[in-house]
Formats: C-alpha cells, sequence, structure tokens
C-alpha cells in the first residue's frame, strides 16, 4: 500500500511540475511574433494569387481546417471576411485587409477562440520564370498555455507549413 502511495505522490508531483514548466516557458516567450520566408517557384502569379486566395478550398488543402463559413463578400463574391473552424475545435475570424491581384494579399485574425490575432501579407513578385513568393507573419498570442503549446510546435510552424503547402502545389509544373 506504502508503494501504491508512494507512486501516486510521485507520478503527481511529476505531472504538476511539467505544467509548472509548461506555463512558464509560454510566461516567458515573447507574445509578438514576426517572420518571414520566401521561395522561387517556377509557376506564373496568377497562378499561386488563384491558389492563396481560394477560401473556399482551405478545407481540401490543410487537414486542420475542417469548415469554411464565408461572413462577408464584395459583390463578386470574393470573401473579404470568414470563420475557419479548426480540427480541435473554436473558431478563428479572418478579413481581408489588402488585395492587389496577382501582386500582393494580407489578411488578418481578428478574433479566435485561442487568444491569438495576427496578419498574413503574401507578396508574389515576378521573377522570370516564375515567381518568388513571400510570405510574412506578424502575430500575438496573449494567452500563456497557447504561447507554450507554440513554443513546442514551433512558433513558425503555420508559416513554414503554409509555404510547404504552396511549394507543394507548383512544385510538379
Amino acid at each position: 500500500m506504502k508503494r501504491i502511495l508512494l507512486f501516486a505522490f510521485g507520478t503527481s508531483f511529476l505531472l504538476i511540475g511539467l505544467v509548472i514548466l509548461f506555463l512558464a516557458v509560454g510566461y516567458f516567450q515573447d507574445p509578438k511574433f514576426h517572420k518571414e520566408t520566401s521561395e522561387w517557384l517556377k509557376a506564373e502569379p496568377e497562378d499561386i494569387w488563384n491558389y492563396i486566395t481560394d477560401i473556399n478550398d482551405l478545407p481540401n488543402r490543410r487537414k486542420e481546417v475542417v469548415a469554411i463559413q464565408i461572413l462577408e463578400a464584395k459583390p463578386d463574391g470574393t470573401p473579404t471576411k470568414w470563420m475557419e473552424t479548426p480540427d480541435m475545435g473554436g473558431f478563428m475570424i479572418f478579413e481581408l485587409k489588402e488585395s492587389i491581384p496577382n501582386r500582393r494579399w494580407k489578411i488578418e485574425l481578428t478574433d479566435a477562440s485561442f487568444k491569438m490575432r495576427g496578419a498574413w501579407t503574401y507578396v508574389l513578385e515576378p521573377k522570370i520564370p516564375g515567381t518568388v513568393v513571400t510570405i510574412i507573419e506578424d502575430s500575438e498570442i496573449t494567452s500563456i498555455p497557447v504561447r507554450g503549446a507554440y513554443f513546442l510546435a514551433g512558433r513558425d510552424a503555420t508559416l513554414l507549413k503554409e509555404m510547404e503547402l504552396i511549394r507543394n502545389r507548383f512544385s510538379g509544373r
């Protein structure tokens, strides 16, 4: 019986210690984040533009997005505000902030159940033959546990995954 109590106490102590460590890591991470990544792709700016701005297709190409709901759109149907439902539940509301066809597209995360905000800017620069794609992330996470989780996953994981998806889509050309 004493061994069982000792084991239970030791396991509880270890779990509490890990939670405290996880929260401490999140606490000491800078809430603000800025990073950009660029790649040259052998594709036309128009093709890349059509891919990155196709909001309705997000659930088909990003496994973590299970649903999209268009909240506002221009008369031509271009989404200007939408809600993404991630596979872990919750919501993320994005708004289109800038759109220069085949050149520059900026979206902003204006509300999320994850206590996160941010802006992602996609810049397309023709470089014959092909296009230099740059993605810039400026984000902020106010939740200490979410910052801890992003530290473990890699704070730039979303940015790098987005570039990987674009690269993979156009690498076979």
